[in-house]
């Protein structure tokens, strides 16, 4: 008797801490815009710059890239809460799920790269552990997580867009080496023009926006001031699902 008691009590127990258990699990932040930086590692120029690049991937292709990053982990499962983020923030359009997110988490050293439905075959796990690896944790171990955060979403962009000009060599290579453009001079000489012309066509703002994907790059540094974390307005979810795909990695 005695001992049934004591299996009635845990039980009871089970139930009473499990809904408090779940209570104290990681939320994740209100999305700012395509930049959500609590962690504060962005100055403000680098900030607005990739902000404005992933606004300009999103409205002239469809394709939503959103960056995240957070001081801390507080013990929760890294793919996990990447997953979970990613489908909060419901990241690309409903039905064609290419959405995608660059998640970072400071105190773990943690990089996830979480991948839409619709993005699996062309931003696989393979070329998502390459852009970690090879692009954004060099970056991190140098301290420039800026730079780190920019060169990888310009990546993850020019991967999911079919858009090789502005893919790292460092992530071609290891692809397995694609063919190099015929006229990147002109490519590029066309894309000023563009962008000096103020051209507003589909096309038009794609190659600006790429073509803003290729100098960010660079890793020029301008305004000191970290980030605030404020968004450009315009930028919020679109229904787009994920199923875990993506990869992980550290620095």
């Amino acid at each position: 008797m005695i001992h049934r008691s004591r299996k009635f009590l845990f039980a009871v127990f089970i139930l009473v801490c499990l809904p408090l258990v779940s209570s104290f699990s990681l939320e994740v932040p209100q999305m700012r815009g395509a930049v959500t930086d609590v962690a504060a590692v962005m100055t403000t120029q680098e900030h607005n710059q990739l902000e404005a690049f992933l606004n300009a991937v999103n409205t002239q292709t469809g394709v939503q890239i959103a960056v995240l990053t957070i001081p801390s982990l507080e013990g929760e499962s890294l793919e996990d809460f990447a997953l979970k983020a990613a489908e909060t923030f419901a990241l690309g359009e409903k039905g064609l799920d290419n959405g995608a997110l660059l998640f970072v988490a400071v105190n773990e050293r943690a990089i996830r790269i979480e991948v839409g439905y619709g993005l699996e075959e062309s931003l696989t796990d393979a070329k998502s552990g390459l852009i970690i690896r090879n692009v954004i944790a060099p970056q991190f171990r140098s301290g420039k997580y800026g730079t780190g955060l920019i060169e990888g979403a310009r990546n993850m962009a020019g991967i999911a867009t079919g858009n090789a000009e502005i893919v790292s060599e460092a992530v071609k290579n290891d692809q397995g080496r694609e063919q190099p453009s015929k006229l990147p001079g002109l490519f590029f000489l066309l894309v000023f023009f563009i962008l000096l012309s103020g051209g507003r066509g589909r096309r038009g703002g794609l190659l600006g926006a790429l073509f803003l994907g290729n100098m960010l790059g660079s890793g020029r540094n301008g305004s000191s001031g970290r980030s605030s974390g404020g968004g450009f307005g315009g930028f919020s979810g679109g229904g787009g699902g994920f199923g875990g795909g993506g990869a992980s990695g550290g620095w």
